[in-house]
């Protein structure tokens, strides 16, 4: 075999191998997607000061979660008392903010024994932990605690892209069409 022939040879292998590598190897380029949830939900409240029995609540959660867990919007709930007679609790409204396991929460409401009151607390699936601080009472700091029918969120998955010219191969990489 001649030299020259060797030459050629290996440069058309090299370039081959590049060739296939830089096609085969175009990684996906994942975009993040968002999803709006709405859910009504039910759960059960009980204060620290409260006794025994617990405040049924029922409500309406609106959030936005990402492909990457992030979370947050709005909660409308109204609380109410069944044991000793029914009586209306506390409406209230909150922002809340965090992961799709784990929210902060920030908001207020009326208490219809108490008056005006703010609050935070903390959301993760099927509970709720918060005190709320109202204006007008003798006692203004009040913990709670509440099992609720929320579980976790779901991310929604990324949206995976390739360049044009390609197709994604379910790999995680692109591979060029051949028309």
């Amino acid at each position: 075999m001649s030299l020259k022939r060797l030459a050629f040879s290996m440069a058309a292998l090299l370039a081959s191998s590049a060739a296939s590598a830089f096609f085969a190897g175009t990684p996906v380029s994942t975009a993040a997607v968002s999803a709006n949830v709405d859910n009504g939900y039910a759960g059960l409240k009980w204060t620290f000061d409260g006794g025994f029995y617990p405040d049924v609540v029922v409500g309406f959660r609106h959030a936005s979660v990402s492909s990457n867990g992030d979370t947050y919007g709005g909660d409308l709930s109204f609380s109410f008392k069944v044991f000793g007679g029914l009586q209306p609790g506390k409406i209230r409204l909150k922002y809340f903010n965090g992961a799709d396991y784990l929210q902060a929460e920030a908001g207020g409401g009326y208490d219809f024994a108490k008056g005006l009151f703010v609050g935070i607390g903390g959301n993760a699936p099927f509970s709720n932990l918060g005190l709320d601080y109202h204006f007008t009472h003798g006692n203004p700091l009040e913990p709670y605690f509440m099992l609720d029918s929320l579980g976790q969120y779901s991310k929604p998955a990324t949206r995976q892209t390739c360049p044009a010219g390609f197709f994604s191969d379910g790999s995680g990489s692109c591979t060029p069409q051949l028309d």
